[in-house]
């Protein structure tokens, strides 16, 4: 509607108006994340002609011809001017990419979309194979959990699990298997993922208190468009290795005040074989994903967007666990709404309500060789409702203040049943009906303080109750815990703090210093009878167990030039009341090699650097890399943390054209001898992996994509793969992308 009266008043003005104007319309977007910018203002200089960009970044002017000078600005950005050439009759395009200038403490991958100069990663090429997996783990300092071909779970700087924050476009989720075999990234196909946002430590506290670190994925939104459209693409795959075929498609529908989309993902694959061509039994499976949005446009400053996620996968194997998954399967509905100017000091607010339900079954039916020679089931599910409340406030471009009110509800239970021969099945609750609830209240000021310093500071509180709700599972911890009533009520307080400065035009450096705090999970606090297969003991839940606390320090450089940007960070942790398995018993089942409960591990430390760089040669090669490194030790135990990644490094080289492209990618780490000897862990070797991968646009909306994965085939395995078992060799895939590009209604 805004736009059409604003066509509606030109007409009126009369025909000689219309005659010698011309049209300049665009869009406003963060540089930094690829991110539309909604409320930014457009300005005519010697002008009192100006608008506002809508909740899509759009806006729309008309102007005279000839030479005008179009600025934008926005709390928080560097302002932006462009000299546009206004023609009679026609329309200018033109985009603002506005620069943050109040501190980043998050890092931001846009997976879709338009890619910028700003991202670090943004000409890492993917393919219509690529994983959710695969691009995170192309961030510095995050590395993968592999415990099969399928859901590798994320870790950043050696921080997995509970240590971390991961949520989908802000909502909370939760696994449901007790060996943590379905991580949330695996019910978020790459195909409906917009960007990736990275927290490390406790530097990023808004959706959660943490020690490791925050991930949220955001998926795609419907969008707006000026006038009726749709939009539609199929995309189909194969990969040779392990035969996996993949069938992908996208539709969208754009209203000037609605818009829809619908998106959706089949892939099943086989057992793949090794570099030495033997087959790596139970690494095949099966998975369909479905997602719905729906925008609507209430008025000029508000919106309303319906979220629906579907997610199933079935016959999963796990090669370096003694069960399979049966069936894995997400539903997710979200509802939030969105508006901007209620006040002149309030400029955006978010209301949400989610919820999700996450079902798992663990199953050895496929398996002939059974774990303690009987059929066992292993089923899990969780339960989550919440909803929050976003507050952007401000009354100039030197500061801001952020709040969020958010609270959840959540529910976890999972049992064994075991089906002994000649005997009646046995059942033992594993996860005694957890439920935990959560309030918490997030704050951040961001000031400039001079033009060349910024300062962010951050807090966050949290209120937990939890308690074990199912009468088996607490008898069974009253065992060992005979005087604990299951119950328990925490209070955790978060802050971080950044001091941002340009050291030269072209040099930023940022200090940063946190704390942070993290519940312990459902697992270490009431878990019972897990069987870890890296080490060979059974875990028992520890409900005494203490809140473990960070300290962090990090100093991060980024040096940027017209051929490209460096960056540098090194950071160090110091962990009190680290949560460790320790031997409580070397007797068990002859399956067994004992009991370990966790607990108050005492003090332990983590310290790194992360090297990156992005260099264009022309315009058509560019180049890109980094480095990873980390130490850790724990005190008490005398030893090394367990799950650290080693050296790790990777590159690419990358060719564009304007209907092609080819990149060269290699990946490696060197060894790793700081394992952990409690752990059960061993030395890794080090290996060094070549990709090669191409696009070709064959006719309009038609892509062919095509390449070789481990070009050289190399036998390898990596330091978090479980179990030691080696990776694909080499494979060969392609890909086909059909779209009809836009088609006016």
């Amino acid at each position: 509607m805004q736009l059409i009266s604003k066509f509606l008043i030109i007409l009126i003005l009369g025909g000689r108006l219309v005659a010698q104007a011309g049209t300049v319309a665009g869009q406003v977007v963060d540089q930094s994340t690829g991110l539309p910018l909604v409320g930014a203002n457009i300005m005519v200089q010697d002008s009192n002609l100006g608008t506002a960009a809508d909740l899509d970044g759009l806006f729309i002017i008309m102007l005279p011809e000839g030479n005008t000078i179009i600025s934008c600005s926005m709390i928080g950005y560097a302002p932006v001017t462009h000299v546009v050439s206004v023609t009679s009759g026609q329309t200018r395009d033109l985009t603002f990419e506005l620069k943050p200038v109040t501190i980043e403490s998050k890092h931001f991958v846009t997976v879709q979309g338009k890619k910028t100069s700003g991202h670090m990663l943004g000409h890492l090429q993917q393919t219509n194979l690529s994983t959710t997996e695969n691009l995170i783990s192309m961030i510095e300092g995050v590395s993968l959990i592999a415990r099969g071909s399928y859901a590798q779970e994320p870790s950043i700087r050696g921080m997995s699990g509970g240590r971390m924050n991961v949520t989908i476009n802000g909502m909370k989720s939760f696994g449901a298997c007790t060996d943590r075999m379905d991580p949330i990234t695996s019910y978020v196909e790459a195909d409906a993922l917009n960007s990736i946002e990275i927290g490390k430590g406790a530097l990023s506290i808004q959706n959660g208190s943490t020690v490791g670190g925050s991930l949220n994925l955001t998926m795609n939104q419907p969008e707006y468009a000026r006038k009726n459209m749709s939009q539609w693409h199929i995309k189909g795959g194969f990969d040779a290795g392990s035969k996996e075929r993949k069938f992908s498609f996208s539709w969208n529908r754009k209203t000037p005040g609605s818009g829809l989309s619908l998106s959706g993902a089949y892939r099943k694959a086989e057992d793949y074989a090794d570099a030495s061509g033997h087959i790596i039994s139970f690494t095949g499976f099966e998975k369909m994903n479905l997602n719905l949005g729906y925008k609507k446009r209430l008025n000029q400053k508000s919106q309303f967007l319906l979220e629906l996620v579907s997610d199933d996968a079935y016959d999963v194997g796990y090669s370096a666990l003694p069960m399979d998954v049966g069936y894995a399967r997400l539903r997710m509905a979200g509802l939030s709404l969105k508006t901007r100017g209620i006040s002149p000091h309030i400029l955006n607010a978010e209301w949400k309500v989610y919820g999700n339900a996450i079902d798992h079954w663990m199953d050895d039916s496929k398996r002939e060789d059974l774990f303690m020679n009987m059929h066992m089931d292993m089923p899990g599910f969780t339960r989550t409702a919440g909803s929050f409340v976003d507050l952007v406030l401000g009354k100039s471009a030197q500061s801001l203040f952020k709040l969020r009110s958010d609270i959840y509800w959540t529910s976890s239970y999972a049992d064994m049943v075991m089906y002994p021969q000649d005997s009646t099945p046995m059942e033992m609750v594993t996860w005694p009906g957890v439920e935990r609830w959560n309030m918490g209240q997030f704050m951040e000021y961001q000031s400039i303080i001079m033009p060349e310093m910024n300062v962010n500071l951050s807090l966050r509180y949290d209120f937990f109750h939890s308690i074990a709700t199912n009468e088996m599972g607490q008898d069974e911890l009253h065992i060992f815990y005979p005087e604990n009533d299951l119950e328990r009520r925490d209070h955790l307080l978060s802050a971080n703090a950044h001091l941002a400065y340009n050291v030269t035009d072209n040099w930023n450096s940022v200090l940063s210093f946190a704390s942070g705090q993290r519940m312990p999970t459902v697992s270490e606090a009431y878990g019972y009878y897990l069987y870890n297969p890296v080490d060979g003991y059974l875990y028992l839940g520890n409900p005494d167990l203490p809140v473990e606390t960070s300290q962090q320090v990090e100093w991060q450089n980024s040096l940027t030039s017209s051929h490209g940007r460096m960056s540098l960070n090194l950071y160090f942790y110091k962990f009190n009341h680290y949560i460790f398995g320790q031997v409580m018993s070397e007797d068990a089942f002859s399956y067994a090699n004992g009991w370990k409960k966790y607990v108050d591990g005492g003090v332990a430390q983590i310290s790194g650097l992360e090297w990156s760089i992005l260099h264009r040669f022309s315009p058509q090669f560019i180049f890109q890399g980094g480095v990873n490194y980390e130490e850790s030790y724990l005190d008490d135990f005398q030893d090394f943390l367990p799950l650290i990644p080693p050296l790790e490094f990777h590159g690419s080289l990358t060719y564009e054209r304007r209907h092609f492209w080819v990149q060269m990618d290699t990946r490696g780490a060197a060894a790793q001898t700081s394992n952990s000897k409690v752990s059960g862990e061993n030395s890794t070797p080090a290996f060094l992996v070549i990709n090669l991968k191409g696009e070709l646009d064959i006719l309009s909306g038609f892509k062919l994509n095509l390449g070789v994965n481990n070009l050289t085939n190399q036998l390898y395995h990596e330091h978090l793969d479980w179990g030691d078992v080696y990776r694909p060799g080499r494979s060969g895939f392609i890909s086909l992308t059909l779209n009809n590009g836009i088609l006016g209604q």
